[in-house]
Parts: C-alpha cells; sequence; structure tokens
C-alpha cells in the first residue's frame, strides 16, 4: 500500500468510530505515543551517528570528555565576531 492509501484507510476507519468520543480520545492517545516512540528513535540515531563520527575527532581536541560534552563545549564557545556594513 502507498502512503496515501494507508492515509484513506486511516480516515475510512476513524470515520467509523467518529462519534464516539472515547474510542477517538484511545486512537488519539495511541497516534501521540507513535510520535513520541519515533522521535525517539531519530533521536537515539542522531546521537549514535554523532557519537561515531565525533569519536574519530574526540582525542585530537585532548581532555577526557566524551565526544558529546566535547561537542557542546564547541557549541558553547562559538562567537559571531562578523560584523555587517549599513548601507
Amino acid at each position: 500500500m502507498t502512503t496515501m492509501q494507508v492515509n484513506a484507510e486511516l480516515y475510512r476507519a476513524m470515520g467509523e468510530i467518529a462519534d464516539d468520543k472515547v474510542l477517538m480520545e484511545k486512537v488519539l492517545a495511541f497516534v501521540k505515543s507513535l510520535i513520541q516512540k519515533q522521535k525517539k528513535a531519530r533521536k537515539n540515531d542522531d546521537d549514535k551517528r554523532l557519537d561515531a563520527a565525533l569519536a574519530k575527532f574526540s582525542s585530537d581536541w585532548g581532555g577526557d570528555g566524551t565526544p558529546q560534552e566535547i561537542a557542546e563545549d564547541l557549541r558553547q564557545g562559538i562567537v559571531n565576531s562578523r560584523t555587517v556594513e549599513e548601507w
């Protein structure tokens, strides 16, 4: 099934229970829980990829911090010193 087909099927199924507030609240709660799980999985995946990339360079920065700590220190130390001329 394509995404559009699944979307249409979902709306058809929800249409059958649209007048039942309790069931609609359960559907909404379930969908929200799926969204939270997806966000957490994406964050974990991003963190793993970032850790792998930073681990390659973290020893070059010295210190004993984790790659994540080193990256955060670098982010905090960024200062924009560029000046923009007015016309």
